[in-house]
C-alpha cells in the first residue's frame, strides 16, 4: 500500500449499503423482466412516490418513468427505435454500464455488468448547518422550441426532445421548453429569474477533511425529473448576479 494513501471523509447525511446478488438479481426483474414498480427502493422507505429509471448500456440507453404501480420504459411502443434494446438480465446483463433506479428518497445503483450494486438513502444523524446536504437542479436543455419537443399520449408521462447534438432523447418525464421571466421581490427592489423548463434534480451530500478542514461535495444521488418552474435554490439577482439570500 502506498505510504501516501489517504482515505477521503464519509460524506454526511447519507447511509449507502451494498446489495446481495439476490437483492440485485429482484432489482433487473422488477424493473427489467416485469415491468413492475422496484419492491426494494419501497422497502428503503422511499414511500409511494414516483420511481424512475436512467440504465447507460454499452449499445445506448434506456429511460422510464414509474409514477404508480408499472413502468414505462424507453424501449417500449413509440420510442424504441430511439433508445437502446430491451435488456434481458438472464443472458445479456454484460451490456450495462450502469443502472440507475431512483425516487425522491433514495436511490439504487447497480454497476458495470451488475456485478455489485448499492442502496443510498438519507440518514437521521444531525450535523452542522454547513454539512446538511443540498438540493439542486439541473436543466434538460434541447432545442428551444416548440417544433423540437414533444410530450407523448399515455398515463405515464414521457417526452421525445431534440438534442444540442441533434441527437432525439426520451425523458422519464413532461416536456417544458425552457423559458424564464423577472420576479420582482415582495419589499425589495431586487429582481430574481423564474425559469421553467424540464430539469434533473439531485441531491449532494458533504464532508470535512479532519485533517485540513476543507469541505466538499463527497457524494450525490438522483432524486428525480420534473416540468415547470426550476424545483430548487438559490435565485440570483438578475442586475448583479449577487446571490438573494433567504429573509
Amino acid at each position: 500500500m502506498s505510504p501516501h494513501a489517504h482515505e477521503p471523509p464519509a460524506p454526511f447525511g447519507v447511509e449507502v449499503d451494498l446489495l446481495d446478488t439476490e437483492e440485485v438479481d429482484g432489482v433487473l426483474d422488477d424493473v427489467f423482466v416485469h415491468g413492475r414498480r422496484c419492491r426494494l427502493l419501497d422497502e428503503s422507505g422511499a414511500g409511494p412516490g414516483p420511481q424512475w429509471l436512467l440504465a447507460e448500456l454499452g449499445d445506448g440507453r434506456i429511460t422510464g418513468s414509474c409514477p404508480g404501480d408499472r413502468w414505462r420504459r424507453s424501449d417500449g411502443p413509440g420510442t424504441a427505435h430511439l433508445s437502446a434494446p430491451s435488456l434481458d438480465p438472464g443472458v445479456d446483463r454484460w451490456r450495462i454500464l450502469e443502472v440507475l433506479v431512483f425516487s425522491a428518497h433514495a436511490q439504487i445503483r447497480l454497476g458495470e455488468a451488475a456485478d455489485t450494486g448499492w442502496i443510498a438513502i438519507d440518514s437521521t444523524e444531525e450535523g452542522p448547518e454547513w454539512l446538511r446536504p443540498r438540493d439542486r437542479s439541473f436543466l434538460l436543455q434541447g432545442w428551444t422550441g416548440d417544433d423540437h419537443g414533444r410530450t407523448l399520449e399515455g398515463e405515464t408521462p414521457m417526452a421525445i426532445t431534440r438534442e444540442p447534438s441533434g441527437n432525439e432523447a426520451v425523458l422519464p418525464a413532461p416536456w417544458t421548453v425552457f423559458s424564464g421571466r423577472l420576479r420582482h421581490r415582495s419589499g425589495s427592489d431586487r429582481a430574481a429569474l423564474e425559469s421553467r423548463g424540464t430539469w434533473l434534480t439531485v441531491r449532494e451530500y458533504w464532508a470535512a477533511d479532519p485533517d485540513t478542514g476543507a469541505v466538499g461535495v463527497a457524494f450525490h444521488r438522483l432524486t428525480g425529473v420534473h416540468n415547470g418552474t426550476k424545483p430548487t435554490g438559490p435565485e440570483f439577482d438578475v442586475g448583479t448576479g449577487d446571490q438573494i439570500e433567504e429573509g
